[in-house]
């Protein structure tokens, strides 16, 4: 099983991840070499003391800076033990603790680090062949006041690491933002619009951008032989068909036995049948072809009141009531055949597999900043609940609908890709008399003020 990943999510972790650990190098480096630097100026300031030291004149004209105790959280100095003595005349001056440094002799280096009273010392020695200066410096309390130094020194890196978070999301975010925007523009894109994306993109989308050019370009191209196969193929069938219709026709005239009539009777019914799906292949070849152009402005209630006209002698035959209520004049953009194409069919359907005195209401409502609807009902056999979301699938049919009147499983598909065209879509539910409802619903569009009356549009 496949699992989803986000390259926003890798890169941030990538680059946080190098980053931080660049980061925490860095400041690490630079927090030994500033101890070490640190310690370089100590050893420099405790020689600096021994010679200061060395060069006073004897204990009562010393002169150095008073040293506070080790202990003392609060030093603002080093406890420094020191003593002055002459090769010849012996001690000339000395510090309290000076007993723990260790006596001098010749070889002595001028830096040492020295073992004194179980504790760890830096020691200076500094001598003009007359007198010797020493001076120790704890080095654990040197430590302490090093690392404390490094730390305030290196406290604004600390500052700076979120920061650099927070710029890399921001440079990953733009970084990726022509991504989404291709994103944004296939979004937008609407099922039927197979022509080539366009506009500049960065190079690394190219090639992405060049494969989906070639896959709209091969999928335009099967659905144009598709499309053009379906025409073609119900444009051949219409010919001989009526010509089958007529025969048959001519032949039951003639028919001397009622079981010949019976079988002709068939025949016409099947030919018809077959008639009808030919059409709605051909429509729903049309309703696929047809490109989008300038939008028309459909008035509803005139388009109803037609389509009205033209099922009355479906309608008288069967004893069937057609009704229709609406806002006039309620007007919808788009294309008036597709609607045409669209409530025809369901009209069509309603009359077909509705018993006689079935009635049927085609209702609308203008949207006026909400969604707005056009909807057909009948009281007739309605199809089952299982059925409701699979009724607008090409060619299926409810088995025992089709077995009663026939059908070719296409009149709702129409439908569905009509109401698509017009920017909507369908919806079936079960009517309140236990028939059939389906609604057109359309994007809701601000109202406009039409001729002779505020007009409004689904």
């Amino acid at each position: 099983m496949s699992h989803r990943f986000s390259i926003r999510r890798r890169l941030l972790i990538l680059l946080l991840s190098l980053v931080t650990l660049l980061w925490l190098g860095a400041v690490l480096a630079s927090f030994l070499q500033m101890r070490q630097e640190l310690n370089h100026l100590f050893d420099e300031e405790l020689l600096q003391w021994a010679r200061t030291l060395l060069h006073s004149p004897g204990a009562s004209t010393l002169i150095l800076p008073p040293f506070p105790d080790r202990d003392n959280p609060q030093r603002a100095d080093l406890y420094r033990p020191y003593r002055l003595q002459s090769l010849g005349k012996g001690m000339l001056a000395s510090s309290h603790g000076s007993e723990i440094l260790p006596p001098w002799h010749p070889a002595t280096p001028m830096l040492q680090n020295v073992r004194m009273n179980g504790e760890e010392w830096r020691l200076a020695t500094v001598t003009d062949g007359h007198r010797v200066a020493q001076v120790a410096e704890n080095l654990d309390a040197r430590q302490d006041v090093t690392d404390e130094i490094a730390q305030q020194l290196l406290t604004p890196l600390w500052l700076v690491l979120p920061l650099l978070a927070l710029v890399i999301g921001f440079a990953v975010r733009q970084g990726l933002a022509p991504l989404r925007d291709l994103t944004a523009r296939l979004e937008e894109r609407q099922p039927q619009a197979l022509q080539p994306i366009g506009g500049p993109v960065p190079t690394e989308l190219q090639p992405l951008l060049d494969a989906l050019n070639g896959l709209f370009r091969r999928v335009d191209a099967a659905f144009a032989r598709e499309q053009e196969f379906t025409a073609h193929a119900a444009h051949e069938l219409r010919t001989p068909l009526a010509g089958l219709r007529i025969h048959a026709q001519l032949a039951l005239r003639h028919a001397e036995s009622s079981a010949e009539r019976e079988a002709l009777q068939g025949v016409v019914q099947g030919v018809d049948r077959a008639t009808h799906v030919v059409e709605q292949l051909l429509a729903l070849a049309r309703l696929e072809a047809d490109q989008p152009r300038r939008d028309e402005h459909i008035d509803v209630s005139a388009l109803v009141q037609r389509l009205s006209v033209a099922f009355a002698a479906s309608v008288a035959a069967k004893g069937i009531r057609l009704t229709a209520q609406g806002p006039s004049p309620a007007i919808l953009t788009g294309r008036k055949t597709w609607l045409e194409i669209a409530l025809r069919n369901l009209v069509d359907n309603a009359i077909r597999y509705g018993p006689a005195g079935t009635d049927i209401r085609i209702t609308w409502e203008a949207g006026g900043g909400r969604a707005s609807w056009i909807e057909v009902c009948d009281n007739g056999p309605g199809v089952p609940a299982d059925a409701l979301l699979r009724i607008f699938q090409p060619f299926y049919r409810d088995p025992k609908s089709a077995e009663e009147e026939g059908g070719s499983g296409l009149g709702l598909a129409i439908v569905q890709r009509a109401t698509e065209a017009l920017g909507g879509h369908a919806e079936a539910s079960a009517a309140a008399e236990g028939g059939l409802c389906v609604r057109l619903i359309f994007s809701p569009i601000s109202p406009r003020e039409g001729p002779g009356e505020k007009g409004k549009r689904v």
